[in-house]
C-alpha cells in the first residue's frame, strides 16, 4: 500500500515554520508497513491543492492532507478534498457542539465560519479532535485514493493520530492482522554503511518491513511484521533480526524505542557489580552525569581527577590512566583526555576543531588505551566522546571487543 502525505499552508513554503508532522506520520506509516514514495508541501491555493491531490490519487492509495482545517479564509483543505470527492461537507454534532458551547462559556463572540471547524466529508467519518476544535475526516474512496484530513498543530495531529487514525489503519488495511515492531539500537556505524551492508535483506523484504533512522550518534532499524497473532509476529521479527545482526550484530547495543546506549551501559556495570571511576579532562563531566542518575546503589560512580600532565600520545594517557587507577578501589577506571593543543577549548565553543582525544581503560590491570580524531566544532566533539566513552565502558562491562568506527 503506498500513501501520499501533503502538508498545507504558505507559512512552510515561506519557511517561518518548520514541518514537523511530515515526519511523524511518515514514521507511523512505516509502522504499518504502508509506504510512502512522495512527499509535498502546498501553499493555501483552491488550484495548486487541487492540482496536488489530482496527481496524488492517481498514484498512492492514502492521500494524507495535513493542515488547512480550522475557521479561516485561507483554511480550504476540506473543501478542496470535498469537491473532489464530489461530496458536500456536512458537521459532527458533537464536534459542533463544542464550539458553540465552548463560545458560549467564555464569552467570545463567534463568527459563522468557526462552525467549520466541526465539518467532515459527507460518507466519511469524522475523527475526533480530543486538544482542539478542528475534526480530522476519513473517507475510503470506492473510486480511487482514500482521504485522511488531519489538523496542522502537532499538539493536536499527534494524539489524534495515535488514538483515531491509528486504530482506522488497523481496521481498514491490516485485514484483521496484528502489527508488531521491533527495534533494533546500534552505536558505532553510521546508517549508510549498515543500510549498504543490510541491502541484499532490504531489497528481500516483504513481511517485516525494514526501515533505517539515522540518529543523532546511533542508527536504529524498526522491523514491522503482520500476522494472525502477535507471537507469529514477533517470530517473524526475532528471525529477520536474527539474519540482519549476522551482518551488523557487532555494533547493536540493545532493542526497543524507550532505551539508550547510557541505560545499557549502567545495565551492564551493575548486572556485574562493577565500580566505575571516571577521569574525564575533555567532556566537562558528562559521561558520569550521564551514568550516575542511572545507578541504583550510591558510589556505583566516582568522578575523579587527572594529573594535569599534556598527552601527546597514547603511551601517555596510558601511564596517567595507569596512574589513576592504581590510586582508586573501583573495579573499572576511564580516562578521557585530550591533545594538549585544545585541552583549554572552552565546553561550549562553537567553532570547528580538529581534536585528538585518548580513551584509556583500566579493569583488572589491563589497559586499553583508543585514539580518537573528532573533527566538529568543540561542543560537537565532547558530546560525540561522551558516547565513544560510554561504549566503552559497555563494551569492557561485557567482555566484548572495542570497534573502529564504520
Amino acid at each position: 500500500m503506498i500513501a501520499e502525505i501533503i502538508s498545507i499552508g504558505t507559512e512552510l513554503l515561506l519557511g517561518q515554520i518548520t514541518d514537523t508532522n511530515r515526519p511523524y506520520i511518515a514514521q507511523k506509516l512505516s509502522q504499518f508497513g504502508i509506504d510512502s514514495y512522495h512527499q509535498s508541501i502546498v501553499g493555501d491555493n483552491y488550484e495548486r491543492m487541487l492540482a496536488e491531490i489530482t496527481v496524488a490519487n492517481r498514484r498512492s492509495d492514502l492521500v494524507i492532507m495535513i493542515g488547512g482545517l480550522g475557521p479561516t479564509e485561507d483554511d480550504l483543505t476540506k473543501s478542496v478534498a470535498a469537491d473532489f470527492l464530489q461530496q458536500p461537507l456536512v458537521d459532527d454534532a458533537d464536534a459542533l457542539n463544542k464550539v458553540v458551547d465552548w463560545h458560549q462559556t467564555t464569552g467570545v463572540p463567534m463568527a459563522e465560519s468557526n462552525k467549520l471547524q466541526a465539518k467532515y466529508i459527507n460518507g466519511g467519518q469524522a475523527i475526533k479532535n480530543d486538544v482542539g476544535f478542528a475534526v480530522g475526516s476519513y473517507y475510503q474512496n470506492p473510486d480511487g485514493a482514500d482521504f485522511l484530513l488531519l489538523p496542522g498543530p502537532p499538539w493536536e495531529l499527534e494524539p489524534m493520530v495515535d488514538k483515531y487514525v491509528l486504530p482506522l489503519f488497523q481496521a481498514n488495511y491490516l485485514q484483521n492482522q496484528v502489527m508488531r515492531s521491533l527495534v533494533l539500537r546500534y552505536y558505532g556505524i553510521g546508517e549508510s554503511r549498515l543500510e549498504t551492508e543490510l541491502r541484499p535483506l532490504i531489497d528481500a523484504q516483504t513481511n517485516p518491513t525494514i526501515a533505517t533512522y539515522a540518529k543523532k550518534h546511533e542508527v536504529t532499524v524498526r522491523l514491522t511484521s503482520q500476522a494472525e497473532t502477535e507471537a507469529e509476529a514477533d517470530a517473524l521479527n526475532e528471525a529477520l533480526a536474527t539474519k540482519i545482526n549476522e551482518v551488523g550484530g557487532e555494533y547493536l547495543y540493545g532493542y526497543d524505542d524507550d532505551n539508550s546506549l547510557a541505560a545499557v551501559t549502567n545495565q551492564a556495570i551493575q548486572d556485574h557489580d562493577f565500580t566505575v571511576s571516571v577521569a574525564d579532562n575533555f567532556t566537562g563531566g558528562r559521561v558520569f552525569a550521564t551514568l550516575n542518575p542511572l545507578a541504583s546503589e550510591a558510589g556505583t560512580y566516582q568522578a575523579v581527577t587527572l594529573p594535569q600532565i599534556p598527552v601527546t600520545d597514547t603511551k601517555t594517557a596510558t601511564v596517567l590512566n595507569e596512574t589513576v587507577a592504581a590510586e582508586q578501589a573501583s573495579d573499572i577506571v576511564l580516562s578521557i583526555t585530550p591533545d594538549a593543543d585544545n585541552s583549554e577549548l572552552a565546553i561550549d565553543d562553537t567553532a570547528y576543531h580538529t581534536e585528538k582525544v585518548w580513551f584509556s581503560i583500566t579493569l583488572a590491570d589491563h589497559t586499553q588505551t583508543f585514539e580518537r580524531t573528532l573533527a566538529r566544532d568543540h561542543a560537537s566533539n565532547t558530546e560525540s566522546a561522551q558516547f565513544i566513552a560510554l561504549d566503552i565502558l559497555r563494551r569492557t562491562a561485557l567482555n566484548l571487543p572495542l570497534l573502529e568506527r564504520k
